[in-house]
Order: structure tokens, then C-alpha cells, then sequence
């Protein structure tokens, strides 16, 4: 089947609720059972209730395990990438620190692009060295060989980096992992299963920030994996301990967002395309960070792995502005939202402080402000017009003389 017919069919069964062309959603805690045989059976991954078929025997005794409406979605999500088991998280974040917390124990060294999101780093900064876990964050265009140490339990890749935009070489890192018995988790929220499916490249973890486009319309937060064999039971097991839970309303509405994946993805690139290339011509920009344009230095290796582009790219200005000049810019804007987020239908825009970023930044030569551009499924031509006006205010200050306050670190998502 084609990934858009798959798109609309995968997890469904119809059969299951009557015919109903949408899977219901369960509101439940407590599962019961016909006899207290099958109770133990659903606990040792033996239920009597067919909703999970993705080969794997796992606990379905209580709702904390998930209910069928979180099982369906995970089914989907396997399906889609082709290959492996799905798990579900609350968040994109939680799935990144948690995939971390389940490789790497006190006494390990974990690598970490060093252009990786914000919160991520935040978490690897703050939380794993109170944990006994040693963090090196590397260029995700170097060679990274020398930076394996013999406790490196775990390698976390973002491919293209979500600010920056630089593209991972996945096979160097793979080989140097799979030689020295370290795992690979890649987060591919930005070209998502239908562009680029990590785990026929040998990377262990596929992950994803479902909050984006995924399920497509900015109103649910979720995470989610998909891994194979022992990497997956890893990943299975810890969620069961820790009790990871999810919503079923929330997987409903995911669940409806994949069958439009397809459809969305394509327009979304469409426009970001010739946003990006008005965008190369403006005279108050400097650089487009779009792995999609032959102008990207990576651009050729972004082509050998992906088979297409998001909506989501950066720009470089003509020079460092002020925080009131930008706000002053962005704050007028009349079809672009300011948000810290993507992938939804709307487009959004967001300048970046070059101080919270990384080496790949500070040690450029771009020398201009940043700002993040999501396009969404808006006409192309307003979101063009609606640049060129903010362009146009550019420099721009405050007559009211009341100085818009800039914090030293600005939070995306």
C-alpha cells in the first residue's frame, strides 16, 4: 500500500467499533475481564482483547498501560514508519529526556548535538550531572570519533537541527556507534516518517515530537518512539515502571491528523519553497537556512537522505538587531503568528537570541540577527506580503520610548 493510502487506513479496525469509520475514545482506568485467567494472561501480554498488533506481548491488565484509543495510534505510527513498535509519551521533551534516562545511568557519557532544542540541552545541562551522567555536545558536522569514550552508553541526534539547520552525516555516526555498542536515537519531528525514517539507516530510536506535524493543528502536546527488538522492550519497560501515561482524547485527535499528514507535508514544503526563495533575494537577509535550497552548504548530503522538506527553515539578517527593533517587526505582522512552536497549520515566526544558541552559531560568520520562519498552509503570496511589510520596518525603534525587555535566553520549541 502507498504511504497515502496508509496514512488514511493504518490503525483503524473498523470491526472493533462497529463499523464506525473513526476509533472511539476510551475513557478508562479499569479493563475487565471475563475470568481472572485472562486477567493474568492480559499481564504477561495475552489478552483476550485484540488491540495491540504490533508482535509484541505486552501488559494490557489496566489503563496505565494504555487504552485502546492510545494502542490504535501507536499501531499507526508503526505501521507508518514501516518497521518496529510504537510507544506514546505526554510530550516531545519527555520523549527525548526519557530515552536518555533509559541508555544512560550514573558513571555514563552521553554525546548530544550541541544545536539540538533548547529544552533538551536545558534538561542535559541541569539534570544529568546531578545523575552521575557526563554530557559532551558535539558538532553534528564533525567527525566524532574522537569524542567516544568508553562509558559513551548513548549518541542523540537532530537531523536538520531545528534553528541552525545543519544536516547529521547518519551513516559516520551510526558506524562509530554500532562499532563501540552505543545506541542512536534520532529526533525526526522536522521531516517526520513520510521524508526520512531513521531506522532503515540503523539508527536504534526513532523519535518524535507528535506535538508538531504529526498531528498538525497546535492543540495537543505528545511524544513518541519507534524502536525494534531489545532496544524496544528497553524503551517498553521503563514507561511501564515509571507509569507513563497519555491521554485518549489526545490520541484521537493524532490518530486523525496522520490521514492528512500526506497532503499537509506536501504543501507545507511547496510553500516554504518559495518562501525561502523571495526570502534569498531580500536585500535585508543574509543567509536562508533551508536544507531544501542548493544554496545550503549541506544541501547535496540533506538529498542523500531525505526525500523532501518541512515548512521550517531559518533566515539570517543583514546585521544584529535590537530586541525592540525586532519586536517592533514581528509585532505587526498580520498573517504570521509569534509562537515558539511548528508544524501546525498556521504559520509562525519567532526571532532567536544568538546568545542562548550554540558553537555552530557563535562561532559563525553570519553576524546578523536570527529568526525562525513555519510556514503553514496559508496562500504563499500573504505570507510573502506579510514579510516584505515586516522586512520593510526594518531598522525600526519605539517612538513611545518604552523599551521592549529581552531575556538573555529565548525559549523555542
Amino acid at each position: 500500500m502507498k504511504e497515502e493510502s496508509l496514512l488514511v487506513k493504518a490503525g483503524r479496525k473498523y470491526n472493533d467499533y462497529k463499523g464506525s469509520m473513526n476509533p472511539p475514545i476510551y475513557h478508562s482506568s479499569t479493563i475487565l475481564f471475563p475470568t481472572y485467567k485472562d486477567y493474568l494472561n492480559a499481564v504477561n501480554g495475552e489478552s483476550v482483547y485484540d488491540v495491540i498488533n504490533d508482535g509484541v506481548a505486552r501488559d494490557y491488565s489496566y489503563g496505565s498501560v494504555g487504552t485502546p484509543t492510545v494502542h490504535y495510534l501507536s499501531n499507526a505510527l508503526a505501521e507508518i514508519e514501516g518497521r518496529g513498535q510504537a510507544l506514546i509519551y505526554p510530550s516531545g521533551l519527555f520523549a527525548l529526556t526519557f530515552a536518555i534516562l533509559t541508555f544512560a545511568k550514573a558513571g555514563s557519557h552521553v554525546l548530544i548535538q550541541d544545536n539540538s532544542y533548547y529544552r533538551l540541552r536545558r534538561f542535559a545541562e541541569n539534570e544529568l550531572p546531578k545523575r552521575g551522567i557526563e554530557v559532551t555536545f558535539y558538532d553534528p558536522t564533525q567527525d566524532i570519533a574522537d569524542l567516544i569514550q568508553s562509558n559513551t552508553s548513548l549518541i542523540m541526534i537532530e537531523t536538520p537541527g531545528s534553528v541552525t539547520f545543519e544536516v547529521s552525516n547518519i551513516e559516520h555516526i551510526v558506524k562509530i556507534a554500532k562499532k563501540h555498542g552505543i545506541v542512536t536515537v534520532c529526533d525526526n519531528s522536522w521531516a517526520t516518517p513520510l521524508l526520512f525514517k531513521p531506522l532503515d539507516y540503523e539508527i536504534d530510536v526513532a523519535l518524535y515530537a507528535v506535538t508538531k506535524y504529526l498531528a498538525g493543528h497546535s492543540d495537543l502536546l505528545m511524544g513518541a518512539i519507534v524502536a525494534e527488538g531489545k532496544i524496544f522492550k528497553l524503551l517498553y519497560e521503563n514507561c511501564k515502571n515509571y507509569g507513563v501515561t497519555v491521554q485518549s482524547h489526545d490520541c484521537y485527535l493524532a490518530h486523525r491528523g496522520l490521514r492528512t499528514l500526506h497532503t499537509r507535508m506536501k504543501r507545507h514544503q511547496s510553500t516554504a519553497m518559495a518562501v525561502a526563495k523571495w526570502l534569498e533575494k531580500h536585500p535585508k537577509i543574509k543567509k536562508v537556512l533551508y536544507p531544501a535550497l542548493p544554496s545550503h552548504p549541506q544541501h547535496k548530503l540533506w538529498r542523500s537522505y531525505f526525500k523532501g522538506a518541512s515548512g521550517v527553515f531559518s533566515v539570517i539578517l543583514d546585521k544584529e538587531y535590537s530586541c525592540e527593533e525586532l519586536s517592533c517587526t514581528v509585532d505587526q505582522m498580520e498573517v504570521f503568528g509569534i509562537g515558539a512552536s511548528w508544524g501546525g497549520c498556521d504559520s509562525l515566526i519567532l526571532p532567536i537570541d544568538r546568545k542562548s544558541m550554540s558553537r555552530s552559531v557563535m562561532n559563525s560568520d553570519y553576524g546578523g540577527s536570527f529568526v525562525r520562519i513555519s510556514c503553514g498552509l496559508e496562500d504563499p503570496e500573504d505570507l510573502i506580503s506579510d514579510l516584505n511589510a515586516a522586512l520593510s520596518r526594518l531598522p525600526c525603534l519605539n517612538t513611545k520610548n518604552d523599551e521592549v525587555e529581552c531575556e538573555t535566553k529565548r525559549v523555542t520549541a
